[in-house]
């Protein structure tokens, strides 16, 4: 017991590098996890989004003439199903550019794609139509991204 007290400092001092060690450690690990865990939110939302777009592009599929109609500006919007397609496409093109620009959870050049995705389908003649009808229901910063395109 002498030892320990004549020791007790030094002791004290070992104990203390040992939990710093330890909370650097953990500390470390703890960043890891995050970064992995940051890391795979980001793949999840990537895949969710381009989910949504295959299962658009399924539907083209399966319904040919939509795609064909949507070169059409005419149409009765609440029965004719380009309407039902066009709100799944405009939404997951609002979601690309959430993801952009409001998360800052997509990288540049996945952004280039959306963008261009966006002005190949917001130029065919029944989108434009549709835009100009459903713009108010839209967040305003994509709203004027879309308007911005399409003034290009």
């Amino acid at each position: 017991m002498e030892w320990l007290d004549a020791h007790a400092g030094s002791v004290q001092a070992i104990a203390t590098l040992v939990l710093i060690a330890i909370t650097g450690y953990y500390a470390w690990y703890a960043r890891n996890q995050v970064r992995e865990t940051h890391a795979t939110l980001l793949a999840t939302a990537r895949l969710s989004l381009q989910a949504r777009l295959d299962r658009v592009s399924e539907l083209f599929i399966d319904h040919p003439d939509l795609w064909r109609r949507l070169d059409e500006a005419d149409g009765d919007d609440e029965v004719d199903g380009r309407f039902h397609v066009a709100n799944l496409l405009v939404a997951v093109l609002e979601e690309a550019h959430t993801q952009y620009a409001v998360e800052h959870s997509m990288a540049e050049h996945d952004w280039r794609a959306w963008a261009n995705t966006t002005d190949l389908l917001m130029r065919r003649p029944y989108l434009r139509r549709y835009w100009e009808r459903v713009r108010p229901t839209y967040n305003a910063l994509f709203a004027r991204f879309i308007d911005e395109r399409l003034a290009e």
